[in-house]
C-alpha cells in the first residue's frame, strides 16, 4: 500500500509554513502583484513564491524608477520570463491574499497583477539575508532575516537565464552559484535613525540582486 518516498520522509520534519533557509528551490508563482512605492513612484512585482513542498516566502523586487528609469531587478524580471519562456507579461486586475495585523486573518483584495508569471515552474536560488527593521518608515535598531533572490532559473533543465538565450546545451552556471552561495549577515549595524513615514510600500532595499539578466531583441530569442 505505501512504498518509502525519500523526499515525503525528509519533508515530514518541515513543520514551518515558511521558508527560511538559503537554498535551491523549485515551486511557482501564487502572487505577482504590480507595487508602485507611495513616497517615490519606483514601480516593482511583489511576488509569493509556494515551493514543492508547499513551503512559501515573499520578496519584491523593484524595477523601474518614477521616470521609467530601469533598476537593476528590471533585469531579474526578464530572467524569470526567460527562464518561464514567455515573451511577455500584462496588467490585469485580480484578487492577492493580505495579511491583517489587526485581525490576525488573511484576507482577499482586489488588486493589479501580472497573471503570466503565476503558476508556471520556476525555480529559485533564495540567499538568507539579515536586514534592518523598520516601523513606520524608522528604523528600529532590531535586525531580522528574510530570504531574497539570487538567481532564478528553469525547474525542468536548471538552465539559468542566460543559459537559455546563449542557447547553451548543458546547464552549468547553477552548480557555481550554489557552489558559492552562502548566508549573509549584516557588516555593519547602524543605530536607529529618524525618516519620514511611508505608507505602503517600501523602497527597494539594499541587496536585490539582479543575476542573470539579458534585454535582447525579441527576434534573437530561443523561444
Amino acid at each position: 500500500m505505501y512504498k518509502i518516498d525519500a523526499n515525503a520522509a525528509r519533508e515530514a520534519e518541515n513543520f514551518s509554513s515558511f521558508l527560511t533557509e538559503t537554498g535551491k528551490y523549485k515551486g511557482k508563482f501564487i502572487r505577482a502583484e504590480k507595487l508602485v512605492s507611495t513616497n517615490k513612484g519606483t514601480h516593482g512585482v511583489g511576488f509569493t513564491f509556494e515551493s514543492d513542498s508547499k513551503q512559501t516566502t515573499r520578496f519584491d523586487i523593484w524595477t523601474m524608477n518614477a521616470q521609467n528609469e530601469h533598476l537593476m531587478g528590471f533585469k531579474t524580471i526578464n530572467a524569470i520570463m526567460a527562464c518561464m519562456k514567455i515573451k511577455e507579461v500584462t496588467v490585469a486586475q485580480g484578487e492577492v491574499e493580505r495579511f491583517d495585523y489587526e485581525t490576525k486573518q488573511t484576507l482577499k483584495e482586489s488588486a493589479e497583477v501580472f497573471p503570466e508569471l503565476v503558476n508556471r515552474p520556476i525555480g529559485l536560488v533564495l540567499q538568507k539575508t539579515e536586514y534592518e527593521k523598520m516601523r513606520d518608515g524608522r528604523k528600529t535598531g532590531e535586525t531580522g532575516w528574510r530570504l531574497e533572490l539570487t538567481a532564478p532559473f528553469e525547474a525542468a533543465t536548471e538552465f539559468t537565464a542566460a543559459e537559455i538565450m546563449d542557447r547553451a546545451k548543458q546547464p552549468k552556471k547553477l552548480a557555481t552559484i550554489m557552489s558559492n552561495i552562502a548566508d549573509r549577515p549584516l557588516r555593519n549595524r547602524p543605530a536607529p535613525q529618524s525618516s519620514q513615514g511611508n505608507h505602503g510600500y517600501s523602497e527597494p532595499p539594499a541587496g536585490h540582486p539582479a543575476n542573470g539578466g539579458f534585454n535582447s531583441p525579441e527576434d534573437d530569442l530561443p523561444f
